[in-house]
């Protein structure tokens, strides 16, 4: 690209040294019109008398008029024309050479886009061989967590995870699924610290994954299945998990802030110390969710239901919970005033609020 680029170059700077030379000329012209008398003075008028004797006595009168040379406009107009049809022509070329780099540019950038997704296509398939290998010829599924082969099948996963694309990440996510390497807790590939960030798992069924501290900020969990998933440290933030299965997940210190939970299945899942600032959890079932210590300052809980859940600790600070059922919860009501509002909630002890 820069060869070209240093090519392209002169012929962009020729057609500016054509205009630059046609104003020249232009003033050069006008210059030596101007001092070597072309004519920019006025025209004179000279009249002379003369007597006339003879049979044809009188008097008469001669008036010569001399006609001034051309004018600085006359010269001006002689060259406007070319000079017009000059610069045209330049600028013309200039749309078409700035058109054709472009075309040219845009070309080359939807090569190299293709030539990248094929090099992620056949990194991924590499991988995939790599890994069966692994569990064909040296058992990594009955690997010990101290062997050596888990922290190769680590390494490997990691640092395809980094080359790939969102799509792919999805597709090597459910091959170590269904492979049953990263179940429960302690996956035999521990997929702590990887990016999966804008991953799509809608619809996917990922049933007890093991994705302590992954980075999935901004992924899409539409009616996905992860209920009795550990995610505890899990960055969730802006993830859209809109009627996602959580039930009985471990979420302890995730970040979910600015979540969108909308009629999520959160209901027994362990949320302490969680982050669900500005948090979207209307409709959300949260009965008997753990929720001591967690942030849920200024998140939407309108219609939420936390029977029996924990929030003891919680940070409450402009919830709203209109509507909400608190049938059964562990709060204190000090810590329960300071929500946004409580209109229509049902409160601990049974009672609907104003």
């Amino acid at each position: 690209m820069k060869i070209k680029s240093f090519i392209q170059q002169p012929r962009t700077n020729k057609y500016y040294i054509i205009i630059l030379g046609t104003l020249l000329l232009i003033i050069i012209s006008i210059l030596i019109g101007y001092f070597n008398g072309t004519g920019f003075n006025s025209s004179d008028q000279i009249t002379t008398t003369r007597v006339i004797s003879g049979p044809s006595v009188g008097t008469v009168t001669q008036t010569t008029v001399h006609q001034s040379g051309k004018t600085l406009w006359d010269l001006l107009q002689l060259l406007i024309i070319p000079a017009a049809l000059t610069m045209g022509g330049a600028f013309i070329s200039l749309t078409i050479s700035k058109n054709e780099r472009e075309a040219t540019n845009q070309r080359d950038k939807t090569e190299r886009e293709i030539a990248e997704d094929n090099q992620r296509e056949v990194s991924l398939q590499s991988y995939i061989d790599k890994m069966s290998e692994l569990l064909l010829e040296k058992e990594l599924r009955s690997s010990k967590p101290t062997d050596e082969i888990q922290k190769i099948a680590r390494v490997r996963t990691l640092t395809i995870l980094s080359r790939l694309d969102p799509e792919r990440k999805k597709n090597l996510l459910q091959f170590l699924y269904e492979e049953r390497l990263i179940d429960g807790s302690y996956p035999i590939v521990d997929l702590k610290g990887s990016n999966l960030r804008s991953i799509n798992l809608s619809h996917m069924e990922l049933v007890g994954v093991g994705l302590r501290s992954v980075d999935l900020h901004g992924a899409r969990l539409l009616l996905a299945d992860l209920h009795g998933s550990d995610l505890s440290n899990a960055n969730l933030h802006k993830t859209a998990a809109i009627q996602v299965l959580l039930n009985d997940a471990t979420l302890c210190g995730a970040n979910l802030s600015e979540a969108i939970l909308l009629d999520a299945n959160l209901r027994g899942a362990n949320l302490r110390g969680a982050n669900l600032g500005s948090a979207n959890l209307r409709g959300a079932d949260l009965r008997g969710v753990d929720l001591d210590n967690a942030h849920l300052g200024g998140a939407d809980m309108h219609g939420v239901n936390l029977r029996d859940a924990n929030l003891s600790g919680a940070n409450l600070t402009g919830v709203d919970l209109r509507g909400a059922d608190l049938r059964g919860v562990r709060v204190d009501m000090q810590r329960l005033e300071k929500a946004k509002s409580l209109e229509g909630a049902t409160m601990p002890k049974g009672s609907v609020h104003p």
